[in-house]
This record gives structure tokens, C-alpha cells and sequence, in this order.
């Protein structure tokens, strides 16, 4: 089989809404939510991803097709995780018999948004290595996924749009056991996953939480939700994603600061495998300050090695336009599953 190089892209999907209007949460609550995370906290948050049950169930094949004929096929896949009937696609190298690296695109959050859209252009001329290409639908959001001009779709996931860190880490390492489970020549210890924006954030959780994972990109993504969200308590997505179910008394103080912490990839930093993360200076919704600090942590713990940073003269929205740099960096990171 000749080798394959992927070109992809996934729209970085944000929404972030600028308001004069009075704080959200009273000057106590602020001052009990946002302090800076115990070691307890982060204990039990570690413990608690550990005890979680996301083992993929009721598998179907939903739609085959030859994407390439005699070199890759397309399969749109559900499943259960938790009851919650899921979606996926899985591009899939055909007449090899060799095991094969999987890369797996995880998209980003827009609250009224809930179609996904991705563009994969499969090039059998360049170099490159076959990689299975594994492509979740998140809870609360559908696939729309072109491949050489054709599009194909899947239904809505279904779940909580809004659990979109911690519970869509959840939904990519249940989609990595199905992989695991249904497809022979994955070879998912060497796994890699890429983000945009809320993507980034949860391939890097997604690095954290399993040693299969072991190269994470992301891109204009977060790395200290407890800040950001201290930040932007006026944001209708902060609301949505953590502070509206605190405030109307449905989730404690306790349970809504462990779900931010365990969508902050910053306080488990140890666990990062080889990461590489791409900020724009000009980005007003994820500032580069949340590399930086992600890379002082590292520094810290004297695991700088593992991690790459690098910033251009960009927005959250036209990174990837035009930036031929960025794509040879991930190009390049990626060939080394």
C-alpha cells in the first residue's frame, strides 16, 4: 500500500459574548469557586476519572463506503457509553497487514452549535504513514464530515452539549476503546489526537487520562478553565458549561468546582504526553498567557522536553489560515506515531 499523507481541517468553533452587566455569581461565591485547587481536589478528580466506567457498548455499522476504492473506507459507527447512544466515523486503511497509528480529531464548542463540520482530504501520492483516522461526534453535537468534495453525516449524539471538557473526554477515550474493541489493525497505544479550541483541550485531557494517547496537538485551546471561567462568568457558554447548574442549586460548590478543574488540563500537567500547542497573539478568546502557563508548569516539573509552544500573529479564527509553518509543525509532529 502507498503511503497516505492527511490534509485536515476542522473549523475551531468559539463563542465568547462581552457584557458590561452585573456579575453572575454574588463576591462570595467567586472568592469560594475560583480559589486555586487543592491537593485533595486534584486527588479526587485524578481518583474519580480512574473509577469511571466508559466502556463503549451496542455497537453498529451504520454506513460503509470506499472513500478511495482499494485503499481506504469510510465507516460511520454508533455505540453506548453510559446509556448515551453516541456517534463516530473511522477512516480506515484497506489491504494492509500491518498494525497502524491512530489519529483521532476531536472539534470545537459553539453553544447554539451543533454540527460539527470537517474536511479530510486523503492524498495517496505523498509522503506520509497509513494511520487509521477516528473522527467522535461529542455529546449534544452530529458529524458533518466531507471527504474529497463527498459529505457524509451522522445523527446528534445524544447527552449534554454543554458537558463539553470533562464528559467529552468521557466520549473520545469510549470511541478509542471502540476502536480498540472492532478494529485489528489499531494499534492504539500509539495514538495521537488533535483539537481546535475545546478540541485541544480535550485531546490534552484526553493525553492525561490514557497512556495509549501519546501525542497530543492543540490549537487555540485552553489550558486553565477554573481562570477562564473566573474570567468570563458573564459568557453565556462559561454559564452553560459550569455556572448556571451552580447557581440554580442543581450541582454544589464542591461538584461544580471539580467539574472545571477537570476540564483544566493545566493541573494535571505531569501526565501530558509529548504535547504541542499552537496560540495566537491576537486571540481574544483564549489568551497566550494559558500557554505560558501550561509551559511554566511543565518547566516545574522538569518536563519541558515534552512540551512545544509556539505563537503567530493570529486570531482564534484564522490560525490555520494561511500558516503554512503550523501545518508543517503538525505534519511533522504527528509522523513521529
Amino acid at each position: 500500500m502507498k503511503p497516505v499523507f492527511l490534509m485536515l481541517m476542522i473549523a475551531v468553533i468559539a463563542a465568547t459574548f462581552v457584557s458590561c452587566e452585573k456579575d453572575f455569581l454574588s463576591g462570595d461565591a467567586q472568592k469560594n469557586l475560583f480559589t486555586t485547587p487543592t491537593t485533595a481536589e486534584l486527588d479526587n478528580v485524578f481518583n474519580g476519572w480512574k473509577n469511571k466506567n466508559i466502556i463503549p457498548a451496542d455497537y453498529q455499522l451504520l454506513q460503509e463506503a470506499d472513500v478511495i476504492p482499494g485503499t481506504f473506507k469510510l465507516k460511520i459507527v454508533s455505540f453506548r457509553v453510559n446509556g448515551i447512544k453516541e456517534y463516530g466515523a473511522l477512516i480506515i486503511p484497506n489491504n494492509t497487514a500491518n498494525t497502524v497509528p491512530v489519529q483521532m480529531y476531536v472539534g470545537g464548542f459553539g453553544l447554539n452549535i451543533t454540527t460539527n463540520s470537517v474536511n479530510v482530504a486523503l492524498d495517496t501520492q505523498a509522503p506520509g504513514s497509513s494511520t487509521i483516522i477516528a473522527i467522535p461526534a461529542l455529546r449534544g453535537q452530529s458529524l458533518e464530515l466531507t471527504i474529497n468534495g463527498k459529505v457524509y453525516t451522522t445523527p446528534i449524539s445524544e447527552g449534554e452539549h454543554c458537558d463539553a471538557f470533562d464528559g467529552a473526554t468521557d466520549d473520545v477515550l469510549a470511541f478509542l476503546n471502540l476502536v480498540q474493541q472492532t478494529e485489528a489493525i489499531a494499534d492504539v497505544n500509539r495514538t495521537g489526537v488533535r483539537g481546535g479550541s475545546r478540541g485541544g483541550t480535550v485531546a490534552m485531557l484526553a493525553g492525561i487520562r490514557d497512556t495509549r494517547v501519546k501525542l497530543v496537538i492543540a490549537v487555540v485551546s485552553p489550558t486553565d478553565m477554573l481562570a477562564l471561567t473566573a474570567e468570563n462568568q458573564n459568557d453565556d457558554t462559561y454559564r452553560c458549561q459550569f455556572l448556571s447548574a451552580y447557581k440554580n442549586g442543581q450541582r454544589t460548590l464542591e461538584e461544580t468546582r471539580n467539574k472545571i478543574i477537570a476540564s483544566s488540563p493545566l493541573y494535571f500537567a505531569q501526565y501530558l504526553p509529548l504535547t504541542q500547542l499552537h496560540l495566537g497573539s491576537k486571540d481574544a478568546n483564549v489568551p497566550v498567557s494559558q500557554g505560558y502557563a501550561l509551559q511554566e508548569k511543565l518547566a516545574g516539573l522538569s518536563n519541558a522536553s515534552k512540551f512545544q509552544l509556539y505563537t503567530y500573529d493570529k486570531t482564534h479564527f484564522d490560525i490555520a489560515t494561511n500558516n503554512p509553518d503550523l501545518t508543517e509543525r503538525i505534519k511533522q509532529f504527528f509522523a513521529q506515531l
